[in-house]
């Protein structure tokens, strides 16, 4: 079975008293998705995080922590692919959401979301469950004290095989 590498992030930022979290619509989608992509040749999971998080939102972002992996398996052209899609937790540094030079094949949307309605907001199971470790991570910290708990959020690997690659 082939096998593919990718990796993607979790943007925060601090706005207005809360923790706000950037998004995207992936390219004919109706659900919400965090940045992610492939891993190039050279690259490490944490460089290909940033870099597809600055193609997908326009935003520099500094490392707060790595939060694992999701394994799955998807079907493409009829042929059953292994994934691994590596995330981190990033804080935004600078840099706007919104339209960036060229033509943006790959996001219709990005936007701004409450961190508390992230779990929910998301479309992949896989990405719940992440979103899940980065709000565990950030109450560790003393960072999100004040955000509840989601019940949906599955456990912390892994994926069961599904019909639509997640990105």
């Amino acid at each position: 079975m082939p096998r593919e590498a990718s990796s993607g992030g979790i943007v925060i930022r601090a706005s207005a008293g809360t923790w706000e979290v950037a998004v995207i619509r992936p390219h004919g989608r109706h659900l919400w998705a965090l940045p992610k992509g492939h891993v190039d040749p050279g690259e490490t999971p944490e460089q290909t995080a940033r870099r597809e998080v600055r193609e997908e939102t326009g935003l520099s972002v500094a490392l707060l922590a790595p939060l694992g992996e999701i394994r799955y398996v998807y079907q493409f052209r009829g042929q059953r692919i292994f994934k691994r899609v590596h995330f981190f937790l990033f804080r935004y540094e600078a840099g706007e959401l919104g339209p960036l030079p060229g033509p943006r094949v790959e996001v219709d949307e990005v936007r701004w979301l409450p961190l508390e309605g992230l779990i929910p907001a998301l479309g992949y199971k896989g990405e719940k469950a992440v979103a899940g470790r980065a709000l565990r991570w950030m109450r560790a910290q003393g960072m999100a004290s004040g955000v509840p708990s989601s019940p949906e959020a599955p456990p912390a690997t892994g994926e069961g095989a599904r019909g639509k690659q997640e990105g």
